[in-house]
């Protein structure tokens, strides 16, 4: 944007330049010569068309839309040149001529720019052409019944003359009308970018009327102030190009504007005022009014049809989105928004989790699943359909949703905890019997956890403490809970924590340190491992011993991963521009090898930034190598063809084999902090080590020792042809500005501690 600002700015100040040396030549105190005048007209008009090129080019989106209307600003300028150069020259000047051609041009090809812009925004929705086509014919009809008359009856004024002076107001009040029906179809009412836009047209629009009421009066005089008017529009139409790219997203942009259907209501009017001013007039209005008066109701009647297609879409879309599909029950929205208006209370909600559904899920197939839902929803339904409150009370005995899988939750407002109670038994009772389904009989339980609502209580608070009470029935086998606040608390803080840690992710809150991998004898850095921090603002530093594990219970873990892949590719794409041909290692969890979308992020993330396959590891533990015939496998397959390197870390903790290693596209091993720490003063971790080291040099395999804190371990591996360490001795783990010193300080291992004899490693 900065080259496009850049462009713009000499455009303008030329324009400037231009104005005033033609202002001074209006007085007569500068003589300006045609060819001078020509040039200016030039560098002005085709310097607008090349900004709007260079924002096609150098600007990402909408560059399709940008190149079309680059080109319609180049077809006026070629127009103008053409009649400056050589056309006014000729007595008469020719009309109409080439040159009306290419400015007429113009208008077709900045159309269509426009229209491409809202497709993009608007996706499948059509109704904004629809719109602009409303508004072009209305207005058009318009301009018919006041100007075409006089335009027909000019004296010896030929059809070609009438159609091409008819041409110009049609065309820019078309032109004009599309822009604010573009406006009303994307919400852009207060968007930079398409008021600049709207506005050129606009004055387009009222240039040409004027100057054909000029043409008609024959009062139109070359060098008038509209002939300013046509640079005055180009002008802004190519100052959207500097209004950096906005796109609303996609479920926003499907949604309807609230001034979208103002455009066809305010111009369908406009053919109905011709038809009527024509009917009640002396003169009949002209056929070509009359047809494009009607055409404008015919596509009204279309837009009208289609809104009230998007009506019933939209209200269907709206009862969908609150009812859920296996069972038609209410889903997760819809108790929301009904938990927003009893949030107050009194009432109670529950959470009700069915047991051993996940084994017949498993055992006998999703739809002997999906239909053992089915029935349980209807045996839930049917309980609370029987009152379960007091006779008299108030609000309804109860409502029932679905949140997703085998989960559900019940309000019962105006219902106090002990009515509540009865209520679980009940819906536990209708369990009893068992279920019939394909001929085999199933018997399915429950545990149900309950809260009251209470005033100053958030909804994400109730349905928290009534999720905790539903997790202590389903460990006790009580069957219902109530939540209380003694033996809940420690689980409450937990809970707290995940959202906590959720939110953090929301808003991308998380950091990253880098621990340097270095080669043992040289101390040269080859790459860094990625470590995620979180500094929450109400509890401090969260260590990621107890922050990983919450994520990965909470199923947090595809999202975390996510944060930490974007900073981590950033940060190595910092390096590469820095110059240091270090490589980044991530680790991946067991839960993240389950995303089959995972492989793809890493690949666009690549793409993104424009990095080699080179520039970044994964980190895998060495369990997750016993799931190499399933989804790990499939990913360590899906990296080797990216050109990824992959490492195993912690090994010799797990209970892989050496098949693993043999079939998998593994290229360095990282031994255990556990053996690490151990190797002088333990012989036999000395021999797992040393026989770990050699069986990877077998096999074609680095191997990186973790945890490496002091010189005597350090001598040990560097004697036993250890190829990489990492710990505290090289580096703790380091911010990324840090980490920049650190590789411009070059650091090396420990004077001597290479090159001093050191006992060698045991005898295997």
């Amino acid at each position: 944007m900065r080259t496009v600002r850049g462009v713009f700015a000499c455009v303008l100040a030329v324009s400037g330049f231009y104005t005033l040396m033609v202002a001074l030549h209006s007085a007569g105190l500068v003589d300006l010569s045609a060819a001078v005048i020509v040039g200016f007209t030039v560098v002005l008009i085709s310097g607008y068309a090349v900004v709007c090129w260079l924002r096609a080019a150098l600007v990402p989106g909408d560059r399709v839309p940008w190149t079309l209307i680059g080109c319609g600003l180049a077809s006026y300028a070629a127009g103008s040149v053409l009649w400056q150069a050589v056309l006014i020259r000729r007595d008469p000047p020719p009309y109409p001529s080439v040159s009306d051609l290419l400015w007429l041009a113009m208008a077709p090809l900045v159309v269509t720019g426009i229209w491409l812009m809202v497709r993009a925004r608007v996706g499948h929705r059509n109704s904004s052409l629809l719109d602009g086509l409303v508004a072009g014919l209305g207005v058009a009809s318009v301009a018919a019944l006041l100007w075409l008359p006089g335009l027909t009856e000019e004296a010896g004024a030929s059809w070609w003359t009438n159609v091409v002076n008819f041409a110009y107001p049609l065309v820019d009040l078309a032109l004009a009308a599309s822009a604010i029906g573009a406006m009303a179809a994307v919400g852009a009412w207060r968007r930079p970018a398409w008021l600049l836009l709207s506005s050129g047209f606009l004055v387009f629009t009222a240039a040409d009327i004027w100057y054909l009421v000029l043409v008609l009066e024959g009062t139109f005089h070359e060098g008038e102030w509209n002939d300013w008017s046509y640079l005055l529009a180009i002008g802004l139409i190519a100052s959207a190009a500097l209004v950096p790219p906005e796109r609303p997203p996609p479920e926003q942009a499907a949604a309807p504007r609230r001034y979208e259907f103002l455009v066809p209501v305010v111009f369908g009017l406009l053919p109905i005022g011709v038809l009527v001013a024509g009917s009640l007039t002396d003169t009949q209005a002209s056929p070509v009014a009359v047809g494009l008066a009607v055409a404008a109701l015919v596509a009204v009647a279309v837009r009208t049809a289609l809104a009230i297609r998007e009506v019933v879409a939209l209200s269907d879309q709206r009862r969908l989105a609150r009812t859920d599909s296996l069972t038609g029950l209410p889903n997760r929205r819809a108790l929301y928004d009904l938990l927003e208006q009893h949030q107050a209370g009194p009432g109670a909600v529950m959470i009700i989790d069915l047991d051993r559904f996940k084994e017949i899920n498993d055992a006998l197939g999703h739809q002997v699943g999906d239909e053992l839902l089915r029935q349980v929803s209807a045996r839930f339904t049917a309980a609370l359909a029987t009152p379960a409150l007091p006779p008299g009370s108030p609000g309804p005995p109860g409502t029932i949703a679905r949140l997703g899988g085998d989960e559900f939750a019940v309000l019962l407002p105006h219902a106090p905890r002990e009515q509540a109670a009865g209520t679980a038994a009940a819906l536990l009772h209708a369990l009893n019997e068992p279920f019939v389904i394909t001929d085999t009989l199933l018997h399915v339980g429950a545990s149900i956890g309950i809260t009251s609502l209470r005033p100053g209580r958030t909804l994400g608070r109730a349905l928290a403490e009534a999720d905790l009470a539903m997790y202590r029935a389903k460990t006790a086998r009580t069957g219902f809970e109530v939540y209380d606040d003694s033996q809940d608390n420690t689980a409450w803080d937990r809970l707290a924590l995940v959202e906590a840690l959720r939110l953090a992710l929301d808003r991308q809150q998380l950091s990253l340190a880098f621990q340097p991998i270095v080669q043992a004898r040289t101390g040269r850095a080859r790459s860094v491992e990625a470590l995620a921090r979180w500094n929450d603002p109400e509890r401090g530093t969260v260590p990621p011993d107890v922050f990983l594990p919450l994520a990965e219970h909470a199923g947090l873990m595809p999202a975390l991963t996510r944060n930490v892949l974007d900073l981590a590719f950033d940060e190595a794409a910092e390096l590469r521009r820095r110059g240091h041909e270090v490589a980044v290692s991530v680790n991946l969890s067991a839960s993240d090898l389950l995303d089959g979308r995972l492989e793809h992020d890493i690949a666009r993330r690549l793409h993104e930034r424009d990095l080699p396959a080179a520039a970044v590891k994964i980190e895998i533990t060495e369990s997750l190598l016993v799931d190499s015939g399933g989804r790990a496998g499939q990913f360590l397959l899906a990296m080797r063809e990216l050109g990824i390197e992959l490492l195993v870390d912690d090994f010799g903790t797990g209970y892989s084999s050496m098949a693993y290693l043999h079939d998998l596209p593994v290229s360095t091993l990282k031994i255990d902090r556990a053996f690490t720490s151990r190797l002088a003063t333990d012989r036999r971790t000395g021999v797992i080590v040393a026989s770990t080291i050699e069986m990877a040099h077998r096999l074609g395999l680095d191997v990186v020792a973790e945890g490496v804190e002091t010189e005597q371990e350090l001598a040990w591996l560097q004697a036993g042809d250890c190829d990489l360490i990492q710990g505290y001795l090289t580096s703790r783990p380091l911010s990324a500005d840090d980490l920049h010193a650190w590789l411009e300080r070059e650091p090396a291992l420990p004077v001597g501690a290479a090159t001093v004899p050191v006992a060698a490693p045991p005898d295997q």
